[in-house]
């Protein structure tokens, strides 16, 4: 009769968390896993068929910490602006987990934008916009919440989250009222000065 397994795949799976979140995602290997669980690294490979599928079910772990922080975003008014502010808190308490989804070679950026796609329903009716205006919107300030959330990453003291609130507010504000005018932007292009 075969012996036990000592660590379920959970075991492992919330041991190579904890790794990214002291260490980051790059720290993670077989060996580090067998040192977090006080064992060899010949554990990893009776439950996983390789390094590959540990790693892919720790970010799948980190997603699944992303979405819990996300839960009821849409319950609020405005849904993006709560979007906005949790997504850089999670940055701030969570860096490297943060990095691990967002930020590195095998980032998966698709489940922060599912949340936002959710916030657009909100948008548009909370606003009058059409399907389109807001979807602009959403485009426009996407990148300005994950922005200031990649810059968190290293410097969360630099934005205390008064003044995240009001940044997301005055972009928002900005793009709201463009949108409403119907005006298109004018895209400015640098040019070189005259002296």
């Amino acid at each position: 009769m075969p012996r036990q397994p000592r660590f379920s795949k959970d075991d492992i799976v919330a041991a190579g968390l904890r790794i990214v979140r002291t260490s980051g995602f790059d720290a993670v290997s077989a060996r580090a896993l067998g040192k977090e669980l006080g064992t060899s690294s010949s554990p990893m490979f009776t439950m996983f068929k390789d390094m590959n599928e540990v790693m892919d079910a720790i970010r799948t772990a980190g997603e699944k910490t992303f979405t819990a922080r996300m839960e009821g975003v849409t319950d609020y008014f405005p849904a993006f602006k709560e979007f906005g502010l949790r997504l850089v808190a999670f940055a701030k308490e969570d860096p490297n987990v943060f990095q691990m989804l967002f930020l590195g070679k095998d980032a998966r950026p698709e489940i922060a934008k599912s949340v936002a796609r959710e916030c657009l329903g909100s948008v548009e009716q909370g606003y009058g916009l059409s399907p389109e205006q807001a979807n602009l919107l959403v485009r426009q300030m996407w990148p300005v919440a994950c922005g200031i959330a990649a810059l968190c990453v290293r410097h969360p003291e630099d934005f205390p989250e008064e003044e995240v609130s009001k940044t997301l507010s005055y972009h928002f504000s900005g793009i709201m009222s463009i949108i409403k005018s119907s005006k298109e932007v004018e895209d400015v292009k640098p040019q070189l000065k005259e002296f």
